[in-house]
């Protein structure tokens, strides 16, 4: 009955557990050499003639039983090594039919053993004192060191200590056991075994006081190996490093003390190898034994919800599929999609972003609105493909808020997924046990290569918190792929990072799930993230991503305002690099050639224009709801002329339309604290900046506004009719049904 020990990977204990009979008896390991001061020790005191008889020894068996019978009580016994492992195996009580046993069982222990392996027997369980079996727990319990590391006076305590363990213990009668091991010692130098000076160091050598615990760092890793792969005992060799782990156990146990204070209890990291995928560091909590903040709870395996740590994946994704390169705009603009209708955290819009701008600030409604272009479905399979274990409920349910937490994911799996990201898109799982090592077709390849390293390269440009925000400004400084993400009522804080060498996921939170106005990813997993990426050593062979081969890149010709596949009517194309098997990106849309007159004033077409009179432009003509938010943020809008006075063609682009509601939304209506029915704000964009709006609820006429066309308007329960016309008799009509909630509600 062994205890179970994990190590690291340079064989250092990381934690013992105690065995079954609450003692700690390390496994035997029959292939390490027995320590020669241990053996020479041993062998003096216990049996001196060990390697020259066949389990007894006659002469002293002859001895001890004159010595008893002239006595009348046990003086000797007589015993040999061979027979004491005999007596190990199966205790008795001491009688002279159980010596006899013992005897013959000394006899077929010989035969079947060699010498070495009997004393290997030997020594691995004779008892030390307390509930300390053997002779590796008690080097490691009452010196802290490695038996090959002993002294000679350290040697000659174990080799005494065994001969009364109940009487003469490290922790009690301690210079009874001097004694013993200093007359030990004289038989060494009288048998010329260590020379004088030896002796005299030796026998100045304390006796220690008590017994030392046993080292423990990644103790939830251990307790997760020892239930899964060790529950009967045995030894466990991981990939962990045992300096990496103790010092990053300390860099959270600091961070997390100075969080203690904005009511912040928790964090786990989780830190790999991004080539090899060997787990380097693993830590659950910031304190194991922190019982008031729950620190027994295994945070790197604990499923929480994800924030904006899924995003890079989207893009990613999106760009093999040819949905969108960095440079290509994607809408921000109030979108609904039923009842959900995603905000960004600033509850703002910028009216269109790039790709990258989006990624690096992490706005939430671009990444919704790519999320429905790119299937929530698609998402959602390579999300499981991907190795998300934690996926217990359909795509459906989990529906578009998914991109922005609305599934739950551990620290172990987000790691697993970044190191992907920094590995040319090749997903497999990470390694925590030296043995067996890692298959290479393990691996899946579920993004390109390029498509990767255009992405790593966007994570690259967010900003860092506090001191690291000037990171380039200093040489010795490393970049880092990386993203922050914080869940909904502020319940869980992520930040992880990926380079060539590492790959770092942090989660900071409550382990109840208590939410905290103080959490955020930036804010309080950010710095731990640095601190320890600052940490670890760096190869400056690994300092960024190599751009992949030629066999993995086009090039793509982009339209240099808008980032879509340039059209005929795009002034400015430009050849981009993209993954080689991209799929065909959609034209630009924004870009469109119409005919105006020579002096620019008004639109014509062929109804209306006069031979000679008039030219050809191209305009870059944005949406209406784009043009209203990037006119709110100052941005200089190219103004569209109006068609020309009395052309009987309808001009098919409308200027303007109406943002909230959509066409047969459903709308409640929410009470004040007085029960009286708020009013609901009613939004139109116009694509032209000075246009007088004309408001008409239900047919009955409304009011007008002039540049920002919001309008509050009370509604009762049933169907209503939104219209909106500008002054040029462009318009737009939207249905929609309100309910209202009742005073209890």
């Amino acid at each position: 009955d062994y205890s179970t020990v994990i190590l690291d990977e340079n064989q250092q204990i990381l934690r013992v557990f105690l065995n079954k009979d609450e003692q700690w008896c390390l496994p035997p390991q029959p292939d390490a050499p027995i320590p020669e001061k241990l053996r020479q020790a041993v062998l003096t005191y216990e049996d001196r003639y060990f390697y020259y008889h066949f389990g007894i020894n006659p002469v002293s068996m002859v001895r001890a039983l004159y010595q008893n019978i002239t006595s009348g009580k046990t003086v000797s016994g007589a015993s040999t090594i061979t027979m004491q492992v005999a007596r190990l195996m199966s205790p008795k009580k001491r009688t002279y039919p159980n010596k006899i046993l013992e005897i013959l069982q000394a006899f077929k222990i010989e035969l079947n053993y060699s010498k070495d392996e009997i004393l290997q027997l030997y020594l691995t369980h004779a008892p030390y004192g307390g509930n300390v079996i053997g002779y590796q727990a008690a080097s490691l319990r009452y010196f802290r060191k490695l038996p090959e590391s002993l002294t000679w006076a350290e040697a000659a305590m174990l080799a005494v200590l065994p001969n009364a363990p109940g009487l003469i213990t490290p922790d009690s009668r301690s210079q009874l056991l001097k004694e013993k091991r200093d007359r030990l010692l004289q038989r060494l130098l009288s048998r010329g075994i260590i020379d004088l000076e030896t002796f005299r160091l030796a026998t100045l050598e304390e006796i220690p006081d008590r017994s030392q615990p046993f080292d423990m760092l990644a103790p939830h890793l251990s307790q997760y190996l020892k239930s899964t792969h060790a529950p009967d005992g045995g030894i466990v060799l991981t990939t962990i490093r045992a300096e990496h782990q103790q010092w990053i156990e300390e860099l959270v146990r600091q961070h997390l003390t100075y969080l203690a204070h904005l009511g912040i209890r928790n964090g786990a990291v989780l830190v790999a190898e991004t080539r090899s995928g060997k787990v380097r560091a693993y830590v659950g909590s910031q304190n194991f034994w922190d019982a008031a903040a729950q620190g027994q709870v295994d945070g790197v395996r604990a499923p929480r919800s994800t924030g904006s740590i899924l995003k890079p994946f989207l893009y990613a994704l999106s760009i093999d599929e040819g949905l969108l390169m960095p440079q290509t705009q994607i809408k921000d603009v109030p979108t609904f999609f039923g009842a959900f209708s995603p905000a960004n955290a600033n509850e703002g819009h910028e009216g269109i972003v790039t790709a990258r701008q989006a990624l690096v600030r992490s706005l939430n409604v671009p990444a919704v609105r790519l999320l429905n272009r790119y299937g929530l479905h698609s998402f959602y399979l390579f999300l499981k493909s991907a190795g998300l274990s934690t996926l217990f409920r359909s795509a459906e349910d989990y529906g578009l808020p998914l991109i922005l937490g609305g599934a739950e994911a551990t620290v172990w799996d987000m790691a697993r997924l970044y190191r992907a990201l920094g590995n040319g898109g090749k997903f497999a799982p990470l390694q925590v046990l030296s043995s067996p090592p890692r298959r290479e077709n393990d691996a899946r390849s579920l993004i390109s290569p390029m498509a990767c390293y255009l992405t790593v390269n966007i994570l690259r440009e967010l900003s860092r918190p506090g001191a690291e925000y000037y990171w380039e400004q200093y040489q010795n400084q490393w970049p880092l792929a990386w993203k922050t993400g914080t869940s909904y009522g502020q319940r869980d804080a992520w930040a992880i990072g990926v380079s060539p060498q590492w790959t770092i996921a942090v989660w900071v939170g409550n382990f109840d799930g208590e939410g905290n106005a103080n959490l955020s990813g930036a804010r309080c997993a950010a710095p731990l993230l640095f601190d320890i990426f600052n940490y670890l050593p760096k190869n400056p062979e690994l300092s960024w991503f190599p751009k992949p081969g030629d066999d993995n890149i086009r090039t793509v010709n982009i339209c240099m305002e808008t980032g879509y596949l340039a059209g005929l009517d795009c002034p400015h194309p430009v050849l981009v690099e993209a993954p080689h098997t991209v799929r065909p990106l959609k034209i630009c849309p924004y870009h469109k050639r119409i005919f105006v007159t020579t002096d620019k004033a008004h639109q014509v077409c062929s109804l209306c224009w006069e031979n000679g009179k008039y030219t050809s432009v191209s305009k870059l003509i944005y949406p209406p709801d784009v043009t209203q938010y990037l006119r709110q943020h100052g941005h200089l809008i190219s103004a569209v002329p109006p068609h020309q006075p009395g052309c009987p063609a309808q001009n098919q682009e409308k200027p303007l339309e109406i943002i909230y509601p959509q066409n047969n939304a459903r709308l409640w209506v929410p009470r004040d604290f007085g029960g009286a029915l708020q009013k609901v704000i009613m939004r139109v964009a116009h694509r032209e900046e000075q246009r007088t709006v004309y408001w008409y609820l239900d047919d009955r006429y409304k009011g007008t506004t002039l540049e920002r066309h919001e309008k509050p308007l009370s509604l009762t329960t049933g169907w209503h009719t939104l219209e909106v016309i500008d002054e040029t008799g462009f318009r737009d009509r939207k249905e929609f049904y309100v309910a209202m909630r009742s005073q209890r509600e």
